[in-house]
């Protein structure tokens, strides 16, 4: 999937939130520039404000995990590891899959739990 920043449309449907995989993100980080980088995130963080206010939970689960992937591996912010900790801890909630739950374990690895 091709992910594109839309400042007249700032958020992800439910469909590209699902078909959106990590590969697209790293592909994103990739090729975008810096500003572009920060937007996505942004763009998630609208994208799952909007989900949980339409009570789309699973769409909003899905939206967390992707964000706690982008800030721990691509973006790696300062405090990215609490930041992804988290997010992961809100898709579980809203949604407890395997993905998540995996992804869960790996943060707690890297927090030495």
């Amino acid at each position: 999937m091709k992910i594109s920043i839309d400042f007249g449309h700032p958020y992800f449907d439910e469909k590209a939130i699902f078909e959106m995989t990590l590969n697209d993100l790293n592909d994103f980080y990739g090729d975008e520039d810096e500003v572009d980088r920060l937007n996505l995130f942004f763009e998630l963080e609208a994208s799952l404000h909007r989900f949980q206010r339409e009570n789309s939970l699973k769409a909003a689960a899905r939206c967390a995990f992707l964000m706690a992937y982008y800030l721990f591996i691509v973006l790696t912010p300062p405090a990215s590891l609490e930041l992804a900790d988290y997010y992961i801890d809100r898709a579980l909630e809203w949604d407890d899959t395997p993905e998540y739950r995996q992804w869960r374990e790996s943060i707690d690895m890297d927090m030495g739990n």
